[in-house]
């Protein structure tokens, strides 16, 4: 894939010689299928090679690649024209597909074709400006060299028209094949009923056959329908290589008075049906793709909304959940935890754990060191109680004010007690001043209940229990431990 990548995105001369064999066959191709025994060309493809590789290469080696177009178009041209006037009408060709890459250029349309605007440009710059422009100027060169019956408007037109076809046609269809294709296509039972129907009916309309089904005649306008189903289902690649087998398939047929073309016997009129088919076909293709990249990139934006409306949900969750001044959990999430950890230790009759602690002497150190310390010394509580706890189950809480709580799923009272003995030396082992306690610096009080609920027991029984035992750790000189008394 990435020898392909490079291969067409910049024009080595492997690629440029791709270029030039491309442009001579499609010369043979357009004089084999779509020029009439009086020399009209139904449809001019080889413009449109330039074009498009103009376009793929962004003009890079333009010249060279004009110059080799320039040397298959002057020695595939009718024998009948002449060397000078072969290199002129050349000449024509190059100013038309120059003028269209030149105008592209300036209306900034990209060369995927993918967007209905892109294609507009396209249309306006190729097919209708700069083919109108060669038509007039070929006009001249062949009354010039030639002097032929036809009127000079005739002769435009005629040019016009098949030079126009052939960009119409053939160049989004090199350029959907020159690019890697973004859609995936699956094929499903009625797309290949479909297609085998499509077949049998373009055997028959190109086979020569000119009777209908009754009132139903065998035109070329009966394939419209099967190719906006391979523009919807297909997408704008496969679309436009149907596009230009009908188109030339029909091409022929008229160059050869074949199948039921009586009413299509002018070039005119087929022309007329070639360019309905082009824009119908590839027009619904591009809209078809330019929806389906719409709604693609209304999906991303989408998610990416979902996804940024999720994760500040999760963020003001967070918020909700923690604690502004000590940045762990508040009050609100401690009492959720703990009402969902009492009704599991419940189910699983296992012991759970609750430990309410309060920093001593906090009050005279407010007013000893004053209220932005003491919201200092609050936060080093907090973040010394959070390092100190080693499972992530467990949950350290601000209870209020300077009140702490702890709860410890699945503890037993003697780990209960050994977890609370790590935290009261944590804080006491930080060596935080506090001048007014009788431990010179910042200590804590535990209370520590344990429990396996049982059916007459409730919540508020634990918080009782380890808010008594706090009282009493308390009251017993502050600094230390007390296990609730079951």
């Amino acid at each position: 894939m990435d020898g392909d990548r490079n291969f067409w995105d910049r024009p080595g001369w492997a690629a440029c010689l791709a270029v030039l064999l491309i442009h001579f066959l499609s010369e043979r191709l357009t004089f084999l299928c779509a020029m009439t025994p009086d020399i009209e060309v139904v449809v001019w493809l080889p413009n449109a090679v330039l074009l498009a590789a103009l376009l793929r290469f962004g003009g890079q080696r333009g010249w060279l690649l004009a110059g080799l177009t320039f040397v298959s178009d002057l020695f595939a041209n009718p024998p009948q024209h002449g060397l000078l006037e072969s290199g002129v009408l050349s000449l024509v060709n190059l100013v038309e597909v120059v003028a269209t890459y030149l105008l592209m250029r300036r209306t900034r349309a990209s060369p995927r074709l993918e967007r209905i605007p892109d294609l507009a440009k396209f249309i306006a710059a190729g097919p209708i400006l700069s083919a109108l422009l060669a038509g007039l100027l070929a006009a001249i060169v062949i009354q010039v060299f030639e002097a032929p019956d036809a009127p000079y408007l005739t002769l435009a037109r005629l040019w016009w028209f098949g030079d126009a076809l052939g960009l119409l046609i053939y160049t989004p269809l090199l350029l959907a094949f020159s690019h890697p294709s973004d859609e995936t296509v699956r094929l499903r039972p009625l797309d290949g009923l479909v297609l085998l129907l499509t077949l049998g009916l373009a055997a028959l309309i190109f086979s020569g056959q000119r009777a209908g089904f009754g009132d139903l005649a065998l035109t070329p306008n009966l394939l419209l329908p099967s190719v906006l189903f391979l523009a919807a289902r297909l997408g704008m690649r496969w679309t436009a290589l149907a596009v230009a087998l009908i188109s030339l398939a029909t091409a022929y047929a008229i160059s050869n008075g074949q199948g039921p073309f009586a009413d299509y016997a002018s070039v005119v009129q087929a022309q007329e049906f070639i360019m309905i088919l082009c824009i119908v076909g590839m027009g619904f293709a591009v809209l078809l793709g330019e929806l389906r990249v719409n709604e693609r990139e209304l999906e991303t934006k989408v998610r990416e909304r979902t996804r940024e409306l999720r994760d500040f949900n999760d963020r003001l969750a967070a918020l909700s959940a923690t604690d502004g001044l000590t940045g762990i959990a508040n009050r609100r999430h401690f009492d959720e935890v703990l009402a969902r950890e009492w009704n599991r230790a419940k189910r699983a009759q296992e012991p759970l754990t609750l430990v309410l602690l309060d920093v001593d002497w906090f009050k005279p150190y407010n007013d000893r060191y004053g209220h932005q310390l003491g919201d200092d010394a609050l936060r080093a509580v907090a973040n010394l109680l959070k390092a100190s706890m080693r499972r992530g189950g467990d949950l350290v809480a601000r209870y209020g004010g300077e009140e702490f709580a702890v709860v410890a799923p699945s503890t037993d009272q003697e780990a209960a007690v050994h977890v609370a003995a790590l935290l009261c030396r944590a804080v006491e082992a930080a060596g935080l001043p506090h001048e007014l306690s009788d431990f010179g610096v910042i200590t804590i009080s535990l209370g520590v209940a344990v429990l396996v609920p049982g059916e007459d027991q409730n919540l508020d029984q634990l918080v009782t229990q380890a808010d008594a035992a706090l009282y009493r750790a308390k009251a017993a000189g502050r600094n230390r431990v007390v296990l609730a008394r079951s």
